[in-house]
């Protein structure tokens, strides 16, 4: 049986400071990266069958600092569209 690995991007400054981004591509904060940079070990024990990201750069950074550098962007993982709440 093959594992799931499920990562969500680090933090942002409208998630710290509880602001829904939704698909407004917003930057992770130096913390953000921290955490995603921390996670490298993890998948690097295994050897990923695929790897897919939400095509923003908040989720492809995470992904490239957690050492999923093969992540491809996948527009139906899109987060929700929150149109005129937006942030």
């Amino acid at each position: 049986m093959g594992e799931l690995m499920v990562i969500r991007h680090g933090h942002t400054e409208w998630s710290l400071s509880g602001r829904h981004a939704g698909r407004t591509d917003v930057a992770l904060t130096e913390a953000g990266e921290a955490a995603a940079s921390a996670l490298a070990p993890r998948p690097a024990h295994r050897r990923p069958v695929a790897e897919f990201s939400r095509p923003l750069g908040r989720a492809m950074r995470t992904a490239e600092l957690a050492g999923l550098t093969g992540a491809e962007p996948d527009p139906d993982l899109l987060e929700w569209d929150y149109g005129g709440y937006e942030g």
